[in-house]
């Protein structure tokens, strides 16, 4: 009975030992540079962005189910996002959506709805797949940090733009294949 006890023992610390090491392999830490832009523009009819570090590779996981981070594309079509939170087992999770805002701003309540995008990261380039929209041009490009409350009379979701993070480029790039 003991050693079976022991037994458990150990296989419980092994598991939160590994478990530990799987979370280490993703962003446990915020990393900025994820979502500092260096350019946007149109990719083979997709909008893309491409940031300092690494698109999609980080979120900041002290705000749990709270909020999230998202790569925001104001196209010829609508603005887009596509979002960046903590999934299960300290994984990044990610989602997309249409904005129904005419423009993003600092505090401001976001209300969205669902779309048939999907992401799509390249080390440092995040892009927005829809083959449902005929995009033409990305005028600008955001990377937000919102933060999730209960929903009131001033905001049906409960969503704020809590942080714009800064944008070191206004200038739209295009690429083709």
């Amino acid at each position: 009975m003991l050693k079976s006890r022991i037994i458990y023992v150990h296989i419980i610390a092994a598991t939160l030992f590994l478990g530990t090491l799987t979370s280490l392999a993703y962003g446990l830490k915020l990393n900025e540079k994820d979502y500092i832009i260096t350019g946007f523009g149109m990719k083979e009819g997709n909008p893309f962005i491409t940031v300092q570090g690494t698109a999609g590779g980080s979120y900041d996981p002290s705000m749990g189910d709270e909020g999230y981070e998202a790569y925001v594309f104001n196209t010829d079509k609508g603005i887009f996002q596509i979002t960046v939170a903590e999934g299960s087992s300290n994984k990044p999770y990610y989602s997309v959506d249409h904005i129904l805002a005419k423009e993003i701003k600092l505090n401001e309540c976001l209300l969205t709805e669902g779309t048939h995008g999907k992401p799509r990261f390249s080390n440092s380039t995040v892009e927005y797949i829809d083959h449902n929209q005929n995009f033409t041009k990305v005028n600008k490009a955001h990377t937000i940090q919102v933060t999730s409350d209960d929903p009131d009379e001033t905001c049906a979701t409960g969503q704020h733009i809590r942080k714009i993070f800064p944008n070191q480029t206004n200038a739209t790039i295009t690429e083709t294949k």
